[in-house]
């Protein structure tokens, strides 16, 4: 009867030392812990199954020898993008603007409660899928951005940028993650595309050069054409004055001529009253010898003859 009861004590003694063997070897593996820059989704390690429905915030955590976590990122997620290539707004709406390479950096956190959702939609390719997204909303808001704004207005651009990226993270499919920080560093614009640019910027210049000599040109000619008609106009004006001058002139001496041969008139007229010719014969004569005697290169002299130094003839019989 001794002996039974001692065997039954170390059977039961074995049993109570290996539970406590088991105790001491499974309680340390039944405690998970977390960083405070972790978040902790639970993983069964014997089927591997991850619980998405609670999101582990930092701390010891008893989840039992068979339970692990699958660990994402609590703290800042720092997302560089450097030489990215986007396009300024074109002039028109028939293409694109031109090429230029920005470097943006950005910080941003995964909203704790949905990190759940996050590891079933992207698992551990969610960076990746974030920093596409990201380049894609930068690139959709550059095209509404001119080529000066780029140079001169940063903040505007910048802020354009940051808006375009909060967008992005609420828009569907959610990419379950805020923005925190965002800074847009240098812009620039590719050797290739400056040496276009510059091309083109000459090219304007001579081809503005090239219209400023022809509106010259054309400037120089419609001024001779006006010079022309000016001249034109005097040499007419000149022409005109001088042919109603002589006009003047001619009618002027035609009325002094008049005058003067009234005055001839009137004069004969008042002789011939006076003196008492009244004969056409006596009147004719008068005037031939007048217009004789008027005459510059005739001399003549006026004398009479007497009855006896007239030849007389008598008529053939």
């Amino acid at each position: 009867m001794a002996n039974d009861n001692q065997n039954r004590n170390r059977i039961v003694a074995a049993i109570v030392f290996a539970t406590l063997v088991g105790a001491i070897i499974l309680l340390p593996s039944s405690f998970s812990y977390l960083e405070y820059y972790e978040y902790g989704l639970t993983k069964r390690k014997t089927t591997g199954k991850v619980n998405t429905d609670k999101v582990y915030a930092q701390g010891r955590h008893v989840l039992g020898p068979d339970i692990t976590f699958i660990k994402y990122q609590a703290d800042a997620h720092f997302l560089p993008l450097s030489e990215l290539s986007v396009f300024s707004a074109s002039d028109t709406n028939s293409s694109i603007g031109l090429e230029f390479v920005v470097d943006v950096t950005l910080t941003y956190f995964l909203i704790e409660e949905e990190v759940g959702k996050l590891h079933r939609e992207m698992a551990s390719s969610y960076k990746k899928s974030i920093e596409n997204r990201v380049k894609t909303a930068i690139k959709n808001a550059a095209i509404f951005v001119s080529f000066n704004d780029f140079f001169q207005s940063r903040i505007m651009v910048e802020d354009r940028f940051r808006q375009a990226v909060i967008n992005t993270f609420l828009s569907d499919p959610p990419l379950h993650c805020a923005l925190d920080q965002f800074h847009l560093g240098r812009i620039r614009i590719p050797d290739t595309v400056y040496s276009r640019q510059l091309e083109s910027a000459l090219q304007n210049e001579r081809n503005d050069r090239e219209k400023f000599l022809q509106q010259a040109q054309i400037q120089r000619e419609l001024t001779e054409v006006e010079v022309n008609k000016i001249n034109l106009e005097t040499e007419k004006l000149l022409r005109t004055t001088e042919a109603e001058a002589s006009l003047t002139r001619v009618k002027a001496a035609a009325e002094a001529e008049k005058t003067k041969s009234m005055a001839v008139l009137n004069g004969m007229k008042q002789l011939f009253e006076t003196v008492g010719i009244d004969q056409q014969s006596h009147k004719l004569a008068y005037s031939y010898i007048r217009a004789l005697n008027n005459r510059e290169n005739l001399e003549a002299s006026v004398g009479y003859l007497k009855s006896e130094n007239v030849l007389k003839t008598s008529a053939a019989v």
